[in-house]
């Protein structure tokens, strides 16, 4: 019996990978209706994550240059940049580049003249 279930191994595997690499999943509904579903291949990492990171990078340094200013936000930018090996990393991914400065110095004024 095992050698008859070995023999069919490979032929099993070789059925694996031809469905892995369908285009479509066939399955059946509670009530017997067979649909067919189109199977996309996922990448590892998504686009929309590096976007997200990227924007949320933006928004963290216009957060700390509206609450610090700009004089103690390059400060602490010069702090970092003498630091450790990851101090030195995040410090040239929040360098301030000039449109987010000028954009922080707007919303810093406006939070001025409400409050």
């Amino acid at each position: 019996m095992l050698r008859f279930l070995n023999a069919l191994r490979p032929v099993a595997d070789r059925a694996a990978r031809e469905y892995r690499r369908s285009a479509s999943v066939v399955s059946f509904n509670h009530d017997g209706l067979e649909i067919a579903r189109i199977k996309t291949e996922r990448r590892w990492l998504p686009v929309w994550h590096i976007l997200v990171f990227a924007y949320l990078v933006l928004l963290i340094r216009l957060i700390a240059v509206v609450d610090i200013g700009p004089a103690g936000y390059a400060v602490r930018m010069e702090a970092m940049q003498n630091g450790s090996v990851l101090e030195r990393a995040a410090a040239k991914v929040m360098t301030m580049d000039p449109m987010s400065r000028q954009i922080a110095i707007k919303i810093r004024g406006g939070l001025d003249a409400i409050f």
